[in-house]
């Protein structure tokens, strides 16, 4: 399992490497643009950032897709 700070997490914002943050879960959708880039308009710009709003609009089946880009959780003492 992996932590990552908070200045690290912010440093993940391009097309080919981007970072979201839910609650204290951390995905990497780099290869989920890649294979679906009609969405790098809208997510890219929240890279680096906590969607956590945005993944509740989410339906169940959606949820399990995002499982698959999981890379593990914030350590919110580090900054």
């Amino acid at each position: 399992m992996m932590f990552y700070s908070k200045s690290q997490i912010q440093k993940h914002t391009t097309e080919t490497d981007c970072w979201l943050r839910v609650g204290y879960k951390m995905y990497n959708v780099s290869e989920f643009l890649k294979q679906h880039p009609e969405h790098i308009n809208i997510i890219l710009p929240k890279a680096g950032t906590d969607v956590s709003k945005d993944y509740m609009f989410h339906t169940k089946k959606m949820k399990q897709v995002w499982k698959q880009y999981w890379i593990g959780y914030i350590n919110p003492f580090i900054i």
